[in-house]
């Protein structure tokens, strides 16, 4: 039996940036992204979503050290040159090694520190041709991801998030993954992560003006969710 979706805030989320068991919990995610096979899912959503022409800008929400991205742009740089990629997140954990494989392949990197929901909240008239959120909508609750997604909606064409699967397997593979050597914090917050992740059609219920959207939400791979949102009038 599958339970309710249930969110609690994660060891990770409440650490430093130079906290040792911190950093190593960020190469375990690493780790995990390559075993869930996260960048060949997330490229297949892109490619359900992306508007045409192809995208010039792409923010990522919760981009953390802003490897998942770089490998994303290595993979698409040929056929999308010159992309603008805005990476957020509450700490700074991108390193110079980082932003330099962005300009190697022609993406203007930009680092930005903030609360999510503090700096959405800012006046603004940027807008993105792509948003992209990997293991990161799962945070937060129902009101706040209405809250999220009435923003994402206003600012952006199209809108990704790879998020984990709350079903049997995931859960049980939640609780194997000291095998690929993670650590006690991401062991205990790979298990929060599945209690809180989604299924069937839950974050599809929660985007608003659906009828202007072209919505897709499925199961990616054995352990992942995702959820592709792309605006009919592109």
């Amino acid at each position: 039996m599958i339970l309710a979706r249930r969110v609690q805030p994660e060891l990770l989320d409440s650490l430093g940036a130079d906290d040792p068991q911190a950093q190593r919990s960020r190469r375990d995610l690493q780790r995990l992204n390559r075993v869930m096979a996260t960048l060949s899912i997330v490229l297949r959503a892109l490619d359900l979503a992306a508007p045409r022409p192809v995208p010039r800008s792409i923010l990522e929400l919760g981009a953390g050290d802003g490897t998942l991205m770089l490998r994303l742009a290595q993979s698409r740089a040929a056929h999308w040159p010159g992309v603008n990629v805005a990476l957020l997140d509450r700490q700074d954990l991108i390193d110079a090694r980082t932003l330099d494989g962005f300009h190697s392949i022609g993406w203007t990197p930009e680092v930005v520190t903030a609360d999510v929901f503090d700096w959405l909240e800012r006046p603004s008239a940027m807008h993105w041709d792509v948003v992209v959120a990997n293991l990161f909508v799962h945070h937060f609750s129902v009101k706040q991801l209405s809250q999220l997604f009435a923003a994402i909606s206003t600012r952006s064409r199209a809108f990704v998030c790879c998020e984990p699967r709350r079903a049997a397997v995931p859960l049980l593979a939640s609780r194997l993954v000291g095998f690929i050597g993670a650590n006690a914090l991401t062991r205990e917050d790979a298990i929060l992560s599945v209690r809180a992740g989604f299924r069937n059609q839950e974050i599809s219920a929660l985007w608003p003006d659906p009828r202007n959207w072209r919505l897709r939400e499925y199961p990616a791979g054995l352990f992942s969710h995702c959820f592709v949102a792309a605006r009919l009038s592109q």
